[in-house]
């Protein structure tokens, strides 16, 4: 069997993928990220409570920036708010991964199913 990846959360996307309505994860597709493979589980720890779910890549689709990432995917899918402009998305996705570290590595949308 495949290793999971470890990847922490916050409280509220954790709980967005628990109830099923995230089903994108957005990273930067670094060193780590680069190795993930459709097929392959993830293991998502939220930062707040210590629980954990483990989900399956269903897709990988590599961008850019991460602002054609959010022209792509937007709202609960990604667990956002729905009324979330992209350029909303794009500021608070800064305060994580810097410009350069987004030019350097490019943006990763990881389509995620739960599977417990």
């Amino acid at each position: 069997m495949k290793d999971i990846m470890d990847m922490h959360l916050n409280h509220q996307p954790f709980m967005a993928i628990k109830n099923g309505t995230k089903t994108i994860e957005v990273r930067l597709n670094d060193e780590k990220r680069s190795q993930l493979k459709v097929g392959d589980k993830i293991q998502f720890t939220d930062l707040a409570t210590g629980e954990s779910l483990i989900t399956e890549i269903l897709g990988l689709e590599q961008f850019p920036t991460f602002k054609k990432l959010f022209t792509k995917y937007a709202g609960t899918v990604i667990g956002s708010p729905e009324n979330e402009s992209i350029d909303e998305l794009d500021k608070e996705n800064q305060e994580i991964y810097s410009r350069k570290m987004e030019r350097q590595y490019g943006a990763l949308a990881i389509k995620i199913r739960l599977i417990k």
